[in-house]
């Protein structure tokens, strides 16, 4: 019989729904994709035909969260912020849409969007990953910040955000202002290098 295509969205939902429950209440590492199928109402291999591994799933909703704080990100610009700001501004509205994945992010994250090179690697990461860089290189070309090459402004900003994001999933402070504190002063030292202020200081140790 033919599923119809209201019915698999139907099913592709509640497999992520189920998904985040058991990640949430299990932990990512202890759950299995047979866990997630039988929570589903599925068999088991039918869940992998919505979704080839269980980090491409849990990345979906990774990459949804990634989508939507952009959208937020974009109403909540007014167009008067200096470069540092609107950067803040872009992480901060991602994190919060973050939030509900936070009890497994770790794992996820570590998994898929990993810097080190990668026998297996993920889709559902690396085009966020793209999506994410392609919205910063936007906001930093807005600003006309174009001493240092792409791929070098590129790369260090995705080493940086990184470590936010490893930082903020285990920070336990209040509303988790140690994070904010971390964008901050990351932002601020990105930002300099780019813009080519203070290059000098380091070039003793460059030799």
């Amino acid at each position: 019989m033919r599923i119809s295509e209201q019915a698999k969205q139907e099913s592709r939902a509640r497999i992520l729904e189920k998904a985040a429950e058991l990640f949430t209440g299990k932990g990512f590492e202890a759950t299995t994709t047979r866990d997630i199928a039988l929570a589903a109402g599925l068999a088991a291999g039918t869940m992998f035909n919505y979704f080839p591994s269980k980090e491409t799933l849990a990345m979906t909703m990774v990459t949804e969260a990634f989508r939507n704080g952009t959208t937020d990100f974009y109403r909540r610009r007014t167009g008067e912020e200096d470069l540092t700001e609107e950067l803040f501004l872009f992480i901060a509205s991602g994190l919060r849409r973050l939030r509900p994945l936070r009890p497994f992010l770790g794992p996820v994250l570590e998994r898929s969007l990993s810097p080190f090179p990668r026998k297996n690697v993920c889709q559902e990461g690396e085009a966020a990953r793209l999506n994410h860089l392609e919205a910063v290189q936007e906001i930093i070309g807005r600003h006309g910040f174009t001493t240092t090459p792409d791929y070098v402004a590129m790369t260090m900003y995705w080493s940086l955000y990184l470590g936010i994001l490893a930082f903020w999933t285990n920070d336990a402070s209040p509303n988790q202002e140690e994070t904010r504190a971390l964008i901050d002063y990351s932002l601020c030292v990105f930002v300099q290098v780019i813009s080519g202020a203070g290059t000098d200081r380091g070039a003793a140790h460059a030799r």
